[in-house]
């Protein structure tokens, strides 16, 4: 929002008097805020057009603008959780595989079917004191340290790689910002100053990000025109 508000707060400079060629030329120039349009073009232009042929428009009126207030705010969390959580190659139950058995209760009706009455099943005492003998001789039996297999685990390899993945692309975003923002960089043989290289580096990720949107809605097109031919072909 930042990046629109500053590239159409002056004076927009395409030239709409030098004929389609000198149009393109102002509208795609370094300068100008073409790149802005087709960015804005390519991301919400093309979701609403997606979205209405899809015959699901409604969550881009109704959901869409909160995400956009809070996107920034998530985005560098849920990618650091993302990569928190390389290692867990599950499916996510944590070793709930499968559920417990639940005990079951008897229940019986009084007279008249009007309550019921859960009965509890009295042990015999011979089995009582066999569990009261088991827990006094696991109590005083004396504590053995296990053994601790100081083998590197392929579990343990698995939060390794997850712990450098994670602090390489921490430092990795960290570099680029400095590399981006900081003139103390030409030391080491950056021509360019700050500015420079700050407007390049978001007209690099503005072109980027049109180009993946472009590929998505193509993706949507290829998946939205199969579907409807593979009905044709089903109802017939």
């Amino acid at each position: 929002m930042y990046l629109v508000v500053r590239a159409f707060s002056g004076s927009v400079d395409f030239e709409t008097d030098k004929g389609v060629d000198g149009f393109l030329k102002s509208f795609f120039g370094s300068d100008s805020a073409g790149i802005i349009v087709i960015a804005l073009a390519a991301t919400f232009g093309l979701y609403f057009v997606a979205s209405f042929m899809y015959m699901d428009p409604w969550h881009m009126f109704t959901s869409f603008p909160a995400y956009l207030l809070i996107m920034s705010s998530y985005i560098n969390i849920l990618m650091v959780y993302a990569f928190s959580n390389w290692h867990d190659v599950s499916w996510g139950t944590k070793g709930s595989d499968k559920a417990d058995a639940l005990p079951s209760a008897q229940t019986t009706k009084e007279d008249g079917g009007k309550a019921a009455v859960i009965e509890e099943i009295d042990k015999p005492q011979a089995d009582i004191d066999s569990q009261f003998e088991a827990t006094v001789k696991r109590a005083l039996t004396p504590f053995v340290e296990p053994k601790v297999d100081e083998k590197k685990s392929l579990e343990d390899s698995y939060k390794s790689f997850r712990t450098r993945l994670v602090a390489s692309w921490i430092f990795s975003n960290a570099l680029l910002a400095v590399l981006i923002t900081s003139d103390s960089v030409n030391k080491l043989g950056f021509t360019s100053q700050a500015t420079d290289r700050t407007a390049n580096f978001f007209r690099a990720l503005l072109w980027a990000t049109a180009a993946l949107s472009l590929i998505r809605f193509i993706g949507a097109c290829w998946f939205l025109g199969k579907s409807g031919i593979m009905c044709c072909f089903a109802r017939r």
